[in-house]
């Protein structure tokens, strides 16, 4: 009987059965040999004695094993009660060394306090780093959700459909591209895509209602932590819905993951934050509401104080906001003065002069230098009240010209000062952000750009504003937010040609860039294109917060790192084979 070795039960007990692995640990103990036996479910303890002691003294980590043998419980002074499998033990009959093994360049171990070896050793020699168990739960987890997820949307009579690979270069997301020649048309290009986005659409004039992919996207962007240039996304498109379809769809899905594979409930429906207010509220589009601290304006308040540095930003119509939040965050932490000056030091990096704390004792403001605080004295209830602040609270505040820069950096500071302490009304924080400006206007070029992408319908309301004000067009967007990161987007789309072409005309490009890169869509449209709206979930981004990590790489099989080369292959490289190089008339690059 063939049994995986996380599979030794009771009832096995007394029964013949094939274990197949990797040999984990061993254990010569003289008269006996002992060896822990893994594969993708768990460790089996198995043990080699008499005529096959000499054949098992021959083995090494990580051998490639087969064994027959009589499975038995373990003494009870021998039960290894952390490992799920620790109560039983088998004793080998027959021993086949299936293949040996090199000594790994690193443990692999899942004992606690064992040293990890460092990421990019570990991803060169990944096919070894996915041997432990909890690089295994990961990619078990992530492939449970994506399996409910496609059940879910079969259920929901979506079709599960492809959308190409090899595609036309387009401005969608404003990343770079990935380009790929042609060997058959010289001097000619294909596109991986950046996402299904058009070809969706296009599904969408075709008739065929509801599809969904589990998609893989391509995108040269900057290097950050939680980014890879090529990326999964559960992306779904609809016609003839609205917003409330889509949201309602996803929270039934995101309320069965949740429950079905992590026993966690979610409250339904999710919180929908507005565009502006989640902005003034938090500093943020994608804010955390694990916890609270609230951006507070207090200009008014601070209009009548005496605090100087404070009162000359005012002078020149500046604002004040303010945060406040518990110093204490544990039995034994506490919020520090060196905390804070790291704090200071982040308001600096993002655009701020300065940042003023103080704290409050026995109902009063206190702050180091003390003249801070004596400043504030006559208005010092008042500022306690509207931030509503209590003993032990700390109390931040900055002034600037420029809302907008304010808001963005103590969006910033709020999200490091929620991070450190972590006191979390909830686990999971689900929230839709909705009624996003249609446009931004680049900080460099002052063009409008798209504050989504370009195939975004305006609210029909706000169309009359194109012309004149398109900064205050609002697009019928969406963003769902989890926990602070954005995990997934969605949109109404434009199914009028007209608009379309005029849109991208707005942002920038001439009619006739914008028929070259996008006629075929534009085409489309003309030919009874329905209303159609579509979402998109960041699978790796969604299951790494799921299972409170904090690398993406951790749920991706063989990811780039930080830099995005691959250890394990050593790509990107340069194109050495001659025929290669003749093939797409290419020179090679020294």
């Amino acid at each position: 009987m063939d049994v995986y070795c996380g599979d030794l039960s009771a009832e096995l007990v007394g029964k013949e059965i094939t274990l197949n692995g990797w040999c984990r640990y061993i254990r010569d103990h003289g008269g006996k040999l002992f060896v822990d036996l893994a594969d993708i479910t768990g460790i089996a303890q198995v043990v080699f004695d008499g005529p096959l002691l000499e054949q098992s003294k021959t083995l090494g980590r990580e051998y490639v094993i087969r064994i027959k043998g009589l499975v038995k419980e373990r003494d009870k002074e021998t039960i290894d009660e952390e490992n799920p499998t620790g109560k039983f033990e088998v004793i080998a009959k027959e021993l086949i060394i299936i293949n040996k093994a090199e000594t790994p360049p690193f443990e692999i171990t899942e004992e606690k306090g064992k040293f990890l070896a460092a990421e990019d050793l570990r991803l060169k020699y990944r096919y070894l780093d996915l041997r432990r168990k909890e690089m295994i739960n990961n990619i078990i987890f992530r492939d449970k959700i994506t399996k409910l997820a496609r059940q879910f949307f079969w259920k929901e009579g979506f079709l599960e459909l492809e959308t190409p690979m090899l595609v036309k270069d387009t401005y969608e997301t404003g990343a770079r591209p990935f380009i790929v020649p042609s060997r058959i048309k010289k001097g000619a290009f294909y596109s991986l895509p950046q996402s299904p986005q058009i070809y969706k659409q296009l599904i969408m004039v075709a008739g065929l209602d509801k599809y969904f992919q589990v998609a893989r996207a391509f995108r040269d962007e900057d290097q950050r932590e939680d980014r890879q240039p090529e990326f999964t996304q559960i992306d779904l498109e609809v016609s003839f819905k609205d917003e409330n379809y889509i949201m309602s769809l996803i929270e039934s899905l995101i309320e069965k993951i949740l429950k079905s594979i992590m026993d966690e409930d979610v409250k339904l429906p999710l919180k929908r934050l507005q565009y502006y207010e989640a902005i003034n509220r938090y500093g943020s589009d994608k804010p955390d509401l694990r916890y609270d601290y609230e951006i507070i304006d207090i200009t008014d308040t601070m209009k009548k104080s005496n605090y100087n540095t404070v009162k000359r930003v005012l002078e020149s119509n500046g604002k004040v906001k303010a945060i406040s939040f518990s110093a204490d965050f544990g039995k034994s932490e506490r919020i520090t003065k060196d905390f804070m000056l790291d704090v200071i030091e982040i308001a600096k990096a993002n655009g701020l002069k300065g940042l003023t704390w103080l704290f409050i004792e026995n109902g009063k403001l206190k702050s180091i230098p003390e003249a801070i605080a004596s400043s504030l004295l006559n208005i010092e209830n008042e500022l306690i009240s509207a931030l509503k602040a209590k003993n032990g609270d700390i109390i931040i505040f900055a002034a600037d010209l420029d809302d907008t820069l304010l808001l963005q950096a103590l969006g910033k500071i709020r999200k490091v000062i929620g991070d450190k302490i972590g006191k979390f009304n909830i686990k999971f924080s689900f929230l839709w952000v909705v009624d996003f400006p249609l446009f931004e206007v680049d900080s460099i070029t002052k063009k409008l750009k798209p504050s989504h992408n370009p195939f975004t319908a305006p609210f029909t309301e706000d169309i009359k504003l194109l012309e004149k004000e398109p900064e205050k067009v609002r697009g019928r967007q969406f963003d769902l937010v989890l926990n602070g990161n954005e995990i997934g987007g969605g949109a109404v789309r434009i199914n009028n040609a007209d608009l379309q072409l005029k849109i991208l005309k707005m942002i920038g490009m001439k009619e006739e860039e914008a028929l070259d890169a996008f006629g075929f869509l534009i085409n489309a449209l003309k030919f009874g294109a329905p209303e159609d709206i579509g979402f998109a979930i960041g699978l790796d981004r969604f299951v790494t917060i799921l299972k409170e990590k904090q690398s993406i790489r951790d749920f991706i099989l063989f990811p780039k790192t930080k830099s995005f080369d691959s250890p394990i292959d050593g790509s990107p490289t340069k194109i050495e084979d001659k025929r290669i190089l003749e093939d797409y008339k290419l020179k090679r690059i020294e």
